[in-house]
């Protein structure tokens, strides 16, 4: 009720009300709809669907433009949204493939691009990446020039070939063997970035990983390390946590 209702008003300001088309879903949704999601949310982040009205300070967009990206409450029938939050959608794509975009790949290129500043040839280690935002990153660090290496789960493996990474460039992100098996294939010098999602061993095994000036981007929230304590264990690399949101509208709109 309280996601139908957040989508009755119409737009004001800078706001966009979108009739929703298709919505994404993602890990956060499972937790909020199991009761397991700390603090107060609403189910439903990202969407695309058609304009429907939009506030007196938007000028960019009129009613029955195709729209994709951040709107809480993306689950009801309609929502309202920030126009920063927002981007059209593409000549040629449906709703439903546009709906399934932004927070994958948002995530992936402000970890990526604006924290990691990852350089073509640099050498990128993308955990779980089979997964939404592991799969968006591989992509985004095969078009940035970058040496990609990657774990998933073994019965995930066909998908991460699929995407162009070399076999012996895969491994597993159940266990730590990825740590010795790259070592060996960068004659030693390990990787430039790690972008991480995972909890425990395989953690200090990445961290092991990186060469000196390495930067170490974590995205995960059940094993979040202090920044001056790594860097005192692991000198000259760079750890950094994030959380999308913390952009703010006007860097999101930007991306």
């Amino acid at each position: 009720d309280r996601v139908v209702r957040a989508g009755e008003r119409q737009a004001a300001g800078g706001e966009v009300r979108v009739a929703v088309r298709a919505a994404g879903l993602n890990f956060r949704d499972v937790l909020l709809a199991l009761g397991m999601y700390p603090g107060d949310a609403t189910i439903g982040s990202e969407a695309a669907g058609i304009v429907v009205d939009v506030g007196d300070e938007v000028t960019d967009l009129t009613p029955g433009d195709r729209v994709m990206g951040l709107m809480p409450g993306a689950f009801g029938p309609l929502a309202v949204t920030d126009r920063r939050l927002l981007a059209r959608v593409p000549d040629g794509w449906s709703l439903v493939e546009a709906a399934a975009v932004p927070i994958a790949f948002l995530t992936a290129y402000h970890g990526l691009v604006e924290l990691a500043r990852l350089e073509p040839g640099e050498r990128v280690l993308i955990h779980a990446a089979a997964g939404g935002v592991g799969g968006a990153a591989v992509q985004l660090a095969n078009h940035l020039g970058a040496e990609v290496f990657a774990t998933a789960s073994p019965p995930k493996w066909d998908a991460l070939r699929a995407a162009g990474i070399p076999a012996e460039r895969i491994a597993s992100s159940r266990n730590v063997d990825f740590e010795t098996s790259f070592r060996a294939q960068t004659g030693g010098n390990g990787v430039d970035v790690v972008l991480d999602s995972l909890a425990g061993e395989p953690v200090d095994a990445s961290l092991r990983l990186l060469r000196p000036g390495g930067r170490f981007i974590e995205m995960g929230k059940t094993d979040v390390r202090d920044p001056d304590q790594t860097a005192a264990s692991h000198p000259g690399v760079r750890y950094t946590t994030f959380d999308l949101m913390q952009a703010g509208p006007d860097r999101i709109h930007a991306m």
